[in-house]
């Protein structure tokens, strides 16, 4: 038991304390034709919505006390692309480094790092009727903070009914 103990303590030791300032308030996001659960501090910064290209529509979110990360959230028509296909075109860069991914016919889901390995990339893909996505990139420097929750909005995506 005191083995178990001592393991926590080290594990409190090692995380980092930027990311333990307060917890992370959590808000529902339905755009794209999708409902994910975002920090509220996304709102907080710059936003937008996409339209007109290629017959997707959407969000997107840029913090602003993470200038660097941005989440997109969106729905794209194109019929003749695979979930897979449509995700990697729309957030891979030709260099990217992809260190994992998912490619299913009604599930996509790909990650990895820039070329110079300055910023992480995560993206997921859905298909009904129509494929429903979500894609966020931020600094390396940020992955304590930003991992969980892309791993939290993963796990709340959800079409939009």
């Amino acid at each position: 038991m005191r083995a178990i103990g001592f393991a926590f303590g080290l594990l409190a030791l090692s995380t980092p304390m930027a990311v333990a300032k307060e917890p992370i308030k959590w808000i529902e996001s339905l755009s794209g034709g999708s409902k994910i659960e975002i920090p509220e501090f996304f709102e907080d910064g710059d936003g937008w919505l996409l339209g007109g290209f290629a017959e997707n529509y959407g969000s997107v979110f840029r913090p602003a006390s993470y200038p660097d990360a941005e989440l997109r959230q969106y729905r794209a028509l194109e019929k003749k692309m695979t979930p897979f296909e449509y995700l990697k075109q729309a957030i891979v860069g030709d260099d990217s480094i992809v260190t994992y991914k998912i490619d299913r016919p009604s599930l996509a889901v790909i990650s990895g790092t820039s070329p110079d390995g300055e910023f992480i990339f995560y993206g997921m893909c859905q298909k009904h009727r129509t494929v429903t996505c979500f894609d966020m990139h931020w600094n390396k420097k940020d992955q304590a903070l930003f991992q969980p929750i892309a791993e939290r909005i993963a796990r709340s995506f959800r079409k939009n009914r």
